[in-house]
């Protein structure tokens, strides 16, 4: 059985509300990644469902067998929107994430989380 190279958003939260005021100074985004004994070698941010992707900051790379704690200081403009936030990770073998979910629940999720966060006046 391999662990798949998983990764998630802790921060902000889905279906959280930020003012345009707030968000303009910059919106940290934290999470986690792991990639089972193949620890993890980069996470990517994306605030346009998937579309574009920036590097992460890996703040605690830990090893090999443990969580990789990583952020992003996501900076969204001036726009009043909703945005779909997704996060991915590489292992340390260089394979991405899989994109898809497909697998059962109780073998290991995989496919990128999303969190949507709305920008308001």
């Amino acid at each position: 059985f391999i662990v798949p190279t998983r990764s998630r958003i802790d921060i902000p939260y889905n279906e959280s509300w930020i003012k345009i005021a707030d968000a303009a100074k910059g919106v940290p985004v934290k999470g986690v990644a792991f990639g089972g004994d193949r620890g993890i070698s980069r996470v990517e941010f994306s605030s346009d469902d998937g579309e574009s992707w920036d590097e992460a900051k890996i703040d605690y790379p830990g090893t090999k067998l443990t969580w990789v704690l990583w952020s992003f200081n996501w900076a969204p403009g001036n726009d009043v929107d909703d945005y779909t936030l997704v996060v991915r990770a590489t292992d340390g073998e260089g394979k991405v994430q899989e994109f898809e979910e497909d697998r059962a629940f109780t073998s290991g999720i995989t496919g990128f989380h999303k969190v949507i966060v709305h920008i308001f006046a």
